[in-house]
């Protein structure tokens, strides 16, 4: 059995997806297959929980970019996505690139988040499901990726801050 199926390559970043994570999608549809709501619910639900994953990743893919390593693929699990990319030259350019995911999810999670909270939802069912699962989620991922445990990205992340406080030092460029 293959362990990952192409699902396209965008911007020529190929993006795998493990078989583990359609499964698990495969029984959330088949879970709520009783009734036309649920189903489409459940489909918004997913869709979401695959853009609020691969946003993140997207944001490391650009990132890495931006520090002039090259980009391999990214891969997408049932609970992670891993962004395969050259070793940064420097341990300032790796806690850059870990900021990348956070940042492309704050960009679009964020936003959503105060929309909901302040406008509301719209008239449309799954566009609400969408929006809630995708804002929700995202910030929620936000948080959690910011613990400083590896392998989450906090682990790295975090490290960008004594690292710019030594550069902020007098006589220091």
């Amino acid at each position: 059995m293959r362990r990952f199926i192409l699902a396209g390559r965008p911007g020529g970043i190929p993006i795998h997806i493990h078989w583990t994570l359609l499964a698990a999608s495969s029984l959330v549809i088949l879970s709520s297959l009783g009734s036309l709501a649920r189903a489409v619910w459940a489909v918004a639900a997913l869709l979401a929980y695959f853009a609020s994953m691969l946003l993140h990743e997207w944001g490391h893919v650009v990132f890495a970019r931006w520090q002039r390593c090259a980009v391999y693929g990214i891969e997408l699990y049932p609970l992670v996505g891993i962004t395969r990319h050259q070793q940064p030259p420097t341990r300032f350019a790796h806690c850059v690139i870990a900021w990348g995911g956070l940042v492309f999810q704050a960009a679009v999670g964020l936003p959503m988040v105060a929309w909901i909270t302040l406008v509301g939802y719209t008239p449309l069912e799954v566009l609400n499901a969408f929006m809630a699962v995708f804002g929700f989620l995202s910030v929620g991922m936000i948080v959690l990726n910011l613990a400083p445990i590896p392998p989450l990205d906090g682990a790295t992340a975090w490290e960008i801050v004594p690292l710019l406080l030594h550069r902020q030092k007098p006589g220091r460029g």
